[in-house]
């Protein structure tokens, strides 16, 4: 269980994943040792998952995010459909879904043409699939992490 000093060590990491621990203690005006101690240990409890860079993607020339619907055959190819669509490199995300679709996914794909490529060559033919609706993103108005 988390408590008020974990959450602001996590607030700080979710700020910058680089933070030392040193600066972290200094902020929060306990050791080096407690602050370690507690970051291992929400590490150990699965609270803190892994450390990440934030990419700006389109620098190095993934230009189109997509979110595609995926409409299974049959509720049972889950656990098959998302296996395979773990395969595929360009989908960031796949979420088991209510509502119209069964998966809903992130995409980042080059240009359209990738896009195509990734959604005929790859999604499409997947075993379970019935078939897919795809939405081409025109821009991000919002990203950030949970404000704790």
């Amino acid at each position: 269980m988390t408590d008020s000093t974990d959450l602001k060590i996590l607030k700080s990491l979710l700020t910058n994943s680089r933070a030392s621990t040193t600066k972290i203690s200094s902020e929060l005006n306990i050791s080096n040792v407690a602050t370690q101690s507690r970051i291992t240990k929400m590490e150990k409890a699965g609270i803190i998952k892994s450390y990440t860079a934030v990419i700006d993607y389109t620098l190095i020339g993934y230009k189109t995010v997509s979110y595609i619907g995926i409409y299974l055959e049959k509720a049972k190819h889950y656990e098959s459909v998302i296996s395979q669509l773990e395969k595929v490199p360009e989908i960031l995300e796949a979420h088991f879904t209510t509502g119209t679709y069964s998966i809903f996914a992130k995409i980042l794909a080059k240009d359209n043409i990738h896009l195509m490529d990734i959604l005929s060559n790859n999604i499409q033919n997947i075993d379970g699939i019935a078939r897919t609706e795809t939405f081409i993103s025109l821009q991000e108005g919002i990203h950030k992490p949970m404000q704790l």
